[in-house]
């Protein structure tokens, strides 16, 4: 499998408030259906201007939970602190600055789950799962091949084809494109901020 690569950078503007210090991580796989991930953590530092383990360990959850292996996600956070260690003593005055650590990387795992996308449609499925009206009980699910008027909630997506609310939570869970004419259910404008006020790595009790 091809290793990512990534490049680091760094963004100052000067500020009259607290300054504010993150370190945000940008992630893009070409040639996948996955919209870029971008993360943020806050960056604190040590006396010696060196990442503390409380930012590393944010840093390595979250690169980790969108599937950056291990190995590079180490050599990430080494690089990261190395750069804020030479860049804070280089600001003209580092108590009125914000500084924004910027990692871009370019993943090119084709086997890594949509995280980000498949939690939120899948909280999308849950919130406009409905029961079947009377004129649709005679219809069939594509993926289970029963009526939908034998029990059970359904779901109607934008290409309006419709499926057992359970059957299409588990077929999503592997592709996220419609089983019968494979539109991709995201289209790279849906709302992912409630997502990032979770805390990374809670799982949805629904998904399981």
């Amino acid at each position: 499998m091809t290793q990512p690569f990534w490049t680091i950078s760094d963004k100052a503007e000067p500020t009259s408030l607290s300054p504010k210090r993150t370190v945000t991580m940008k992630i893009k796989r070409p040639g996948t259906q996955q919209t870029k991930i971008i993360l943020s953590v806050a960056l604190k530092t040590m006396s010696n201007g060196h990442l503390t383990h409380d930012t590393a360990r944010a840093m390595e959850h979250k690169l980790g939970y969108h599937e950056i292996d291990f190995d590079s996600v180490m050599k990430i956070i080494e690089e990261t602190t190395d750069h804020v260690a030479h860049t804070i003593p280089r600001l003209a005055d580092s108590t009125v600055t914000d500084l924004d650590i910027i990692v871009k990387i370019v993943d090119h795992n084709p086997h890594a789950l949509r995280r980000i996308d498949l939690d939120v449609y899948m909280v999308k499925l849950l919130e406009n799962q409905r029961e079947p009206i009377r004129i649709e009980h005679a219809g069939k699910c594509s993926i289970c091949c029963e009526e939908f008027g034998t029990g059970g909630m359904i779901n109607s997506l934008n290409c309006r084809h419709t499926y057992h609310h359970h059957c299409i939570v588990e077929w999503v869970k592997k592709r996220l494109t419609c089983p019968c004419c494979r539109k991709i259910l995201l289209d790279g404008t849906v709302d992912r901020g409630w997502y990032f006020r979770r805390e990374l790595g809670t799982k949805l009790s629904f998904i399981n």
